[in-house]
Order: structure tokens, then sequence, then C-alpha cells
């Protein structure tokens, strides 16, 4: 029997090679949720052939999940989270939450942008649901980005480092295939932007360069925010972008927040055009703007925020130069580009003592809540990790009477949140699996 090559993508899960183009550049794969998409070849990671590691029965087919997926689940339970690519299965007792953001995207495919902020306390599962709303914005024809701010290396008070993530992380499907920045842009060298500051000459120098040559390179991690400086602007170097091509820099200071705003309206802008319904950005740890020790810098980030708020809300009062935002003093634009087609979601934890909290609170209308979960949702999640388990570890069992016994002990730690109930109930079960093994001494009575 010939062995099968399965690959892993970080957001789609595991799947299997059916073919491959462009001189192996790009590989078809067949995911287990059952999506089939071309996807360049370095955004997945090749595993060992199923064969090589799932002996005897398991080898024939991958029937719900095999004991290689499982393993990698459980891997990531014990640290109480879930694996990007399972979210949508793995996701129990959220069914208002989920109704509110799927609500919230079925308005963006009609055109209409808004701003939503997830609360709940560490552990309550907000990763999990932005993670869940990722495929959801996939699967439903959007472009979409999820980036996490940090108070030291991504802080809404330098938005050059927001854009630059925001823009790496940028991914959407179309024609059955897996696109990202690059394609959206060349993509929109179609479309008439000359009135945009920075895309519309961005978009004319596309239309020109040669993919191929290495200054094309150069010039596609300026644009995307990466630090070229060093070998592109000095006088010898052969990629020097000449006079930035006449197109405003990306400014590295905390002020531009009017100019990137108005660059991530005018891609939401693209994205309706060339055929996507919309741009959604889902933004993790927004708490930790409230870390800045520095209060001109947690002003600042606050205004890049309530920026991205009142762009995605298509505030009119900025589609015009206000005064009452912060504005870059090089070359000053408004913050909103046209009509933008922006879902803004926030992940935070409730921090009502806080000026940006309450800023962010008071001009968001859109609140989804995260409580504890319920009885029903904490069984039916225990059980589909008894479940995984059993898969990852073929051979093991547990009577119904303990699994009783560790639920009612896992459930006693969802006041803590749902990584603690996930983590405490993964540990349980190593424990009963080392008892059984004889590694680790048997329970007293």
């Amino acid at each position: 029997m010939s062995s099968r090559r399965l690959v892993s993508h970080p957001v789609f899960g595991d799947g299997e090679i059916l073919d491959t183009r462009w001189h192996g550049t790009e590989l078809l794969v067949q995911f287990q949720s059952g999506l089939r998409l071309w996807l360049p070849t370095q955004r997945v990671r090749l595993l060992s052939n199923i064969g090589d590691i799932v002996p005897g029965e398991a080898q024939s087919a991958l029937v719900e999940i095999d004991t290689i997926q499982a393993r990698r689940m459980i891997e990531a339970f014990r640290l109480g989270i879930v694996p990007h690519q399972d979210v949508e299965s793995f996701t129990f007792g959220r069914e208002k939450p989920i109704a509110v953001l799927d609500g919230a995207l079925a308005n963006l495919a009609r055109g209409q942008g808004d701003v939503f902020m997830v609360e709940g306390e560490y552990g309550a599962g907000k990763t999990h649901l932005l993670e869940y709303v990722h495929h959801r914005a996939l699967a439903s024809g959007m472009a979409t980005s999820l980036v996490q701010f940090d108070p030291a290396e991504v802080s809404p008070h330098r938005p050059k480092r927001v854009y630059r993530e925001i823009v790496h992380n940028l991914r959407y499907i179309k024609d059955a295939t897996e696109h990202g920045f690059r394609d959206l842009l060349r993509s929109g060298t179609a479309l008439d932007m000359k009135d945009h500051v920075f895309l519309g000459p961005v978009l004319a120098k596309l239309r020109r360069i040669d993919a191929g040559q290495q200054q094309s390179e150069v010039f596609w991690q300026w644009i995307e925010g990466e630090s070229t400086k060093e070998y592109a602007t000095e006088q010898k170097s052969p990629f020097r972008v000449k006079g930035g091509q006449r197109i405003p820099a990306l400014y590295d200071f905390s002020t531009a927040a009017d100019l990137y705003c108005n660059i991530l309206s005018g891609l939401s802008w693209m994205a309706r055009e060339v055929g996507m319904k919309g741009l959604v950005l889902l933004v993790d740890e927004a708490e930790t703007v409230t870390h800045l020790w520095d209060i001109m810098y947690l002003a600042k980030s606050v205004n890049f925020m309530d920026g991205l708020v009142r762009t995605a809300q298509n505030d009119p009062d900025l589609k015009r130069i206000n005064d009452r935002m912060v504005h870059n003093r090089v070359r000053p634009v408004p913050y909103i580009y046209r009509d933008p087609s922006l879902l803004l979601v926030f992940a935070t934890t409730p921090s009502p003592y806080d000026y940006a909290y309450i800023k962010l609170a008071n001009r968001i209308k859109h609140r989804v809540e995260l409580e504890p979960l319920e009885d029903k949702a904490l069984y039916d999640a225990f059980s589909t990790m008894v479940m995984i388990y059993r898969r990852a570890y073929p051979g093991f069992t547990v009577s119904d009477l303990d699994q009783k016994k560790l639920l009612r002990e896992a459930s006693r730690r969802n006041i803590e949140g749902v990584r603690a109930f996930i983590k405490f109930s993964i540990e349980a079960l190593d424990v009963a699996r080392l008892r059984a093994q004889g590694v680790l001494p048997a329970a007293e009575n």
C-alpha cells in the first residue's frame, strides 16, 4: 500500500496532499474538515507518513480524527488551549456569543462594518472565540487577520508595528486557493485608487515592476512594514528604493495613526471591490494597552484604537481631517478612505478602572461577555476530550464511574475559567492512564 503524504496547516489543520503544481511550490490539500485548497508549500508543515507512526487498523482511513491529530490536540489541551484548526468542532456552550458574531459577519457580507468587544476573565475562552470567528470569516469569503497586542512588541502606540502584524497575518480564500496580503494588492492593481495617498502610488508601482526581480522583494518588504532601511536606502545598494518611489513613508512614530487607519480602510474597500465580502480584523489581548507606564504612550495608543473603532463604524467625521484626533505632521490624512467594509473585534479582560478600557467601552456599542460554561457544556466538552484521549492512546479505558468523578473535580475548576477546566481534565486522564500502566501508584480508597 502506498503511503500518504500528510501536512499540517496552522489554520485549517491536518490534511493529505492530492497534487502539486508550479514545480512543487503549491500543493492541493484535502483537509479533514472537507475543505480542499491549493496552498503555497511554505505555509504547511510536512508530517511523517501515517504508516510510520500509526500501526494496524488505524492506517486504513482518517475517520473523524486519527491518532496523530489526537496526540497534537492532547498536547494543546495540556496547556488549556484548543488547536487553531479544531476550534469549530471543539466549541461548547457559546451559542449566544457565536450567534452575535455570526450576525456581525452576515452584516459585513451586506456591506455593514461594525465593532465588537469580547470580554471575559483570563482563561474564559476569548482567544478561542476569536479563532472561531477567524475560521468562519475565511469560510464566508472574507479577508481576515488575527493579531495579538503586546506592550513591548505590538503596541498600538506604535501603529506601524500593528500594521505590520496585520498584513503579515492577512489571509483569504478565493477560487479554492489560500491568498495573502501580496495577492490582495496584486488583485487591486486593476482598481482605480489614485486618490489613496499610499495605496494609489503602491498599486501604480506594482503594475510596473517585474515580480521576478530582487528589487521587487525589497519593495514588498518595504510596503509590508518590514525594516529594509539599511539595504534599501544606501546609495550603493542595487535595490535602493529611490526617493521612496514617490510613495509616503510608513511612518514609525506614534502620531501616524491617521495614515494606518487610512490604509486599513483602503484595504477593506479593496477587498470588497475584488470580490471578497470585506475585511475582518481580530485583536487579542487588547487590555495590554493599559500596561503602558508612559502616559503619552497610553494616550496615543488610545487614539489609534479609537481611530480604528471609528473607522470600522464608518464615522463621517473621520472622512476629513478632524482636529480632535491626533494626526501625523508630515502628511496628515483622513482616518477613513471612502466607505470601508471593516469588522473589528477586540478581545479583552474587563478593566473598569482603566482609562483606556473606559474610553473604548464607551465607544463600542456591542459587548459580548463570556460567562463560565454551564453544566451541559462542561459535560459535552469533557466527553469529547475523553473520546480524543482514547484515540490518542489506543487501549486506554476509564470506567463511567471514574469519568463522573473526574468530571465533578474538573467542573470545580470552571470557576477559574475554561482553560483551567481543560488543563485539569487532561491531567486527570494522564494520571488515570499512568496508574493503569503501573507508572504511578494506585489511588488510595
